[in-house]
């Protein structure tokens, strides 16, 4: 097992900015509701109050979730009503994107602009929030890169009803980006570390992979493949020696806690009897699912940040206590694997509530501790009109004439204002002119040149023989198979033959893994598919059998098809 990640303690006073007033962090996960209050101390950051509690069946229902937070506030006699609520979902995204090197003020329009079709919903009453990653004046396009997040107005207003229904003002809304860069500026998690760091939240319904390259958020990304995959994987019939053993969801999920990744190597058993091996061959698909995604986006970063590599990984989330997991990220990736606690960089591990918070609670509190701590306004998701007003001067006037010059001051004082503001107003409005204007130019500019290489182009290709169709045809094939291909079986071989008049014979070998009764039906539905396709024709079973097929398979088959 790897150590808990354990950095120097950082000056939290010194880094601490915004708002000094405490709030509540509410984070609301598939599986867990938590609710987290920090504070500020000479001695550094100690908890105040937290508590985790199981999340309410049935999706997101305001008066569900806000009877659950009552009782919650009630049974742990919290007092504070200010609260920052996390956002993550269909209708949160955050995206990284380039924009011309405009002022800041003018960024929120311009990410309206130019980027809406990055966004997965309209932008036109979305709310906004952006940070500036880096800035270049080097080259004659002077450019900025910027990570936004954009939530509808709907999921807004949806978290600002749940928590005035659960008798609290809403001072915040944080992307779960953002609510995570707050915890890791603020602990000061190796920002003189060369190379990057990935963060794997492994939840009970997504896993969030976010990466951290020196000391600030540069990518994030959320991938579907969770716990509950592992747990639905080994639901259903399993074999265990003669008999079977029919497991459910309840049953699923204890087996997978108890007994986490094991090997097919592993000879041990259950208590219920079932074979060790057998739960590796169930949760082996999800593990190759989810490594595929991993390593999608490590490709992902590479390729967008000029070949920037992973130096470490760290693991954090409720799925991060499952066993095995460390061993099975270090084996499959090449970097550094550990475990991030998120309460041990930064509260005192002296405080009496922090003796309170056990290990498996501090795992899930990554995303709440972001958004305990004080946020930048710029952060905030929340409409400006619902944000509370800040204490305004009040000025007790001792000398009246003082005050009544400055009544008559007043006027030429707010047209001198007007006039300032008219100018800076224009001003703003020919800046961006200007950045739109580079823009089409560059337009123009790359549409010329791409016409004279799509010249250059259509010229070469007048020279070059005709293709073979027969290309293009099996790439689709090919893309189409692996679209079909089922959960538990494994291609080992496609061999393709030109038949004359019946065009191209694609033949697929392969492995079925699980339980034998159920090889059959599969290969069935398989041919099924393919044969629904409008690409394949004549699919037939070759050959299926058991014989001389290599463990844990328990069949091999062939099938041949035309291809169309």
């Amino acid at each position: 097992m790897a150590k808990i990640l354990k950095m120097k303690k950082p000056d939290i006073l010194g880094k601490l900015t915004g708002p000094a007033k405490k709030h509540l962090a509410i984070d609301i996960g598939n599986h867990t509701l938590k609710i987290l209050e920090l504070r500020s101390t000479a001695r550094g950051i100690d908890i105040v109050y937290h508590a985790v509690a199981s999340t309410p069946p049935g999706g997101f229902q305001i008066s569900v979730l806000a009877a659950q937070l009552k009782e919650m506030i009630q049974e742990h006699r919290i007092k504070t009503k200010q609260a920052v609520i996390g956002l993550a979902g269909k209708g949160v995204a955050t995206r990284r994107l380039t924009l011309p090197n405009i002022p800041e003020e003018e960024i929120r329009e311009a990410i309206r602009w130019q980027a809406g079709e990055l966004f997965p919903f309209a932008l036109g009453d979305a709310m906004l929030a952006f940070q500036v990653l880096e800035r270049d004046d080097s080259s004659a396009q002077a450019k900025q890169e910027v990570l936004a997040a954009a939530a509808t107005r709907e999921t807004v207003m949806e978290h600002i009803a749940l928590l005035r229904e659960a008798d609290l003002e809403p001072v915040g809304l944080l992307a779960e980006p953002h609510a995570l860069e707050q915890f890791w500026r603020t602990a000061n998690l190796a920002e003189d570390e060369e190379g990057s760091i990935a963060v794997l939240d492994l939840g009970a319904r997504k896993t969030s992979i976010h990466i951290f390259q020196g000391g600030e958020l540069q990518f994030s990304r959320y991938v579907p493949t969770s716990g509950d995959a592992f747990t639905m994987a080994l639901t259903g019939m399993i074999r265990a020696g003669e008999q079977e053993i029919e497991v459910n969801t309840a049953q699923a999920e204890k087996l997978k806690r108890e007994h986490g990744i094991p090997s097919v190597e592993d000879r041990g058993k259950t208590g219920e009897g079932i074979p060790l091996s057998q739960l590796a061959v169930r949760i082996r698909p999800v593990l190759e699912k989810l490594e595929t995604e991993i390593s999608r986006s490590f490709d992902y970063y590479a390729f967008q940040f000029q070949g920037e590599t992973i130096t470490r990984l760290l693991l954090t989330g409720g799925g991060a206590q499952l066993k095995g997991i460390e061993a099975f990220f270090a084996d499959r990736f090449d970097v550094r694997v550990g475990f991030l606690d998120p309460l041990a960089p930064i509260v005192i591990e002296d405080s009496p509530v922090f003796s309170e918070v056990d290990a498996a609670k501090r795992m899930v509190l990554t995303v709440a501790v972001g958004l305990a701590l004080p946020f930048k306004e710029r952060f905030n998701l929340l409409p400006v009109d619902l944000q509370p007003h800040r204490k305004r001067w009040s000025v007790r006037a001792p000398v009246a004439y003082g005050i009544l010059g400055l009544l008559l001051l007043l006027p030429l004082g707010q047209y001198a204002y007007q006039s300032q503001r008219s100018v800076s107003t224009l001003k703003r409005a020919v800046t961006l002119k200007k950045s739109k204007l580079e823009q089409y130019q560059y337009i123009f500019r790359e549409h010329a040149r791409l016409q004279a290489e799509n010249s250059q182009l259509d010229a070469r290709l007048a020279r070059l023989p005709n293709l073979d169709p027969r290309v293009p045809r099996m790439a689709a094939a090919l893309r189409l198979i692996s679209q079909k291909i089922p959960a538990d079986v494994a291609l080992t071989n496609i061999d393709v033959e030109q038949k004359e008049g019946e065009g191209l014979e694609v033949r697929l070998s392969g492995l079925i893994y699980g339980r034998k009764e159920e090889a059959f039906p599969i290969v069935t539905k398989f041919m099924e598919d393919l044969q629904k396709t409008p690409i394949f024709s004549n699919v037939q079973l070759g050959d299926a059998g058991d014989g001389h097929v290599p463990k844990p398979a328990v069949l091999n088959f062939e099938i041949g098809c035309v291809l169309r």
